[in-house]
């Protein structure tokens, strides 16, 4: 079982891709913006070789279409398949049912709540956080359920032993390492969103964590974040390589170690990307961080 067998988008001459090739010369006919291949079968190569701009406009039209129309909707869930495939097999872990349950989550997301910018990477972010929901884990649950959240239930001794050794991995460091320096100055707000933003891209691109500042600044990356914005990708990773230096000059002067190991004993932390932990913490709590910090000034 896949993502795209659970979605029924496999084969290209199957009815659900067939029944939106049909939809698809008609849709160019009455929006010609969308005539961006002559051919239905072309689209997933196109958005490969379009820049991160033209794309988002073509996704975010078919985002808008996708609310009322289902041919629509399988269109944009069949190019946003490389990224939620990728998203599946991270969580593939946490259930046998991963596929059908981020299927279930994508398909949701493509038909409600259009997104007119970063469509792929605000879709993938969202279908990543209900399925979470959907399994208890994690702030997506807790914010979903604040009882259940606070109850646990173990089948067994072994169960049992597993869940006193959490695992904390380095991206929920990082998130908390943007955190403090935010608050202490170090780095503006506006660094930070510029931090989450590469993230968000580097996620829905399935960039490699090893390379380019975990990502951050590979050029595919840099491009996407850079172009709506009319920047330059090579002032765009000038300014990500201040800022990373300026991280790393706070983590090692401030003792940032410290304060994070008492942060981990007092928080519980599962397994998350850095781009979900800014968004679920740091953008949650830094306006009352920034209200004490005036308070006591």
């Amino acid at each position: 079982m896949s993502v795209a067998t659970c979605l029924g988008l496999v084969d290209p001459a199957g009815p659900t891709l067939m029944a939106a090739s049909v939809a698809w010369p008609r849709w160019c006919h009455q929006d010609p913006d969308l005539a961006v291949v002559d051919e239905f079968l072309d689209l997933p190569g196109w958005t490969r070789r379009a820049d991160a701009r033209t794309k988002d406009a073509l996704l975010a039209r078919l985002h808008e279409m996708a609310v009322g129309d289902a041919e629509a909707a399988v269109v944009l869930a069949w190019l946003l398949l490389p990224g939620t495939c990728q998203l599946a097999s991270k969580l593939a872990d946490l259930t046998p049912e991963i596929d059908a349950l981020v299927a279930g989550a994508l398909w949701i997301r493509v038909r409600t709540q259009p997104a007119a910018h970063y469509v792929a990477a605000t879709i993938l972010r969202d279908v990543r956080r209900a399925v979470l929901v959907e399994l208890g884990i994690g702030d997506p649950a807790r914010r979903s359920d604040p009882v259940w959240s606070r109850t646990t239930s173990y089948g067994d001794a072994e169960r049992l032993e597993r869940a006193a050794q959490p695992a904390v991995c380095a991206e929920s460091e990082m998130g908390f390492l943007v955190q403090a320096a935010v608050l202490d100055k170090a780095i503006t707000s506006q660094e930070a969103d510029l931090l989450l933003a590469l993230a968000q891209e580097a996620a829905a691109l399935g960039t490699t964590a090893r390379r380019g500042r975990a990502g951050l600044t590979a050029p595919l990356v840099i491009n996407a974040v850079a172009a709506p914005w009319s920047r330059s990708g090579r002032s765009v990773r000038r300014q990500v390589t201040d800022i990373a230096g300026r991280l790393c000059a706070f983590a090692r002067d401030q003792r940032v170690d410290d304060d994070l190991q008492d942060f981990l004993a007092t928080h519980d932390l599962p397994p998350v990307e850095v781009a979900e932990f800014l968004e679920l913490y740091l953008w949650d709590h830094i306006d009352e961080h920034l209200a004490e910090s005036h308070e006591s000034a």
